[in-house]
């Protein structure tokens, strides 16, 4: 009986390390990934708006290069957000930059390629984990 409650407490404890380990694993960046999809902001915004299901189906969860204008940079949280123009003036494609990026000397007006993944759509088509694509 001894045995076996030892064994439980090791496998617990064993189990408690394993869990902490994952939770508190880091992200990895997309900086070096290959983009699934390589398509701009307007026409984006275009599919999200015609067929969303059908748009989750081809985005989300993806690597998605982005290219656009810069419409605006905000920072919310410590975290710099740069906003997409897109035909719809409602609507853009925000990038949340990742943690360690910059946008550099990038302004308003630029023309710019933007690699993230698709969080989806909130009347805003959201990327994550975002960087500047050079």
């Amino acid at each position: 009986m001894k045995k076996i409650l030892i064994s439980l407490i090791v496998l617990s404890v064993i189990g408690v390390g394993i869990g902490y380990y994952m939770y508190n694993k880091p992200v990895e960046s997309l900086e070096y990934k290959k983009a699934d999809v390589v398509i701009s902001a307007d026409q984006l915004i275009k599919e999200y708006e015609s067929d969303e299901t059908a748009a989750n189906e081809k985005y989300l969860g993806k690597v998605i290069e982005v290219s656009g204008k810069v419409a605006d940079i905000t920072e919310e949280g410590g975290k710099k957000k740069v906003s997409m123009e897109t035909s719809n003036p409602m609507s853009a494609v925000i990038c949340e930059m990742e943690e360690k990026m910059s946008t550099g000397d990038m302004k308003a007006g630029d023309n710019v390629k933007m690699k993230g993944m698709c969080s989806g759509y909130l009347s805003d088509v959201i990327l994550v984990q975002s960087n500047v694509v050079k």
